[in-house]
């Protein structure tokens, strides 16, 4: 029994959250923000969500397909990128869940 509740206390201490990745697009004084938003402690369920300075709105979300989120952000920036932006990516750290949300 003992060796059971150890075993439990080692698993729930390996878990790590997914950190949210965040890309800020900018040209000139116009910024964007691109934003892969992971809802729980895993790659999914998750959303992007993308703001241009009037509010953030969801683009894509996924429940069941893991990387989906991530190749729609990349390929959304490098759209922005297309458009002209100057893209960073940034990546929150991911220790409590909800850093930079």
């Amino acid at each position: 029994m003992r060796n059971s509740i150890v075993a439990l206390i080692l698993l729930a201490l390996c878990t790590v959250a997914v950190a949210d990745v965040r890309f800020e697009c900018t040209r000139g004084d116009q910024t964007r923000t691109i934003t892969v938003v992971y809802l729980s402690d895993g790659p999914l369920p998750c959303e992007v969500s993308y703001d241009k300075g009037d509010g953030a709105k969801v683009l894509w979300s996924a429940q069941n397909t893991e990387g989906y989120c991530e190749s729609h952000a990349k390929a959304f920036v490098a759209k922005q990128e297309g458009w002209g932006y100057s893209c960073t990516r940034y990546q929150d750290s991911g220790m409590d869940g909800a850093a930079g949300r």
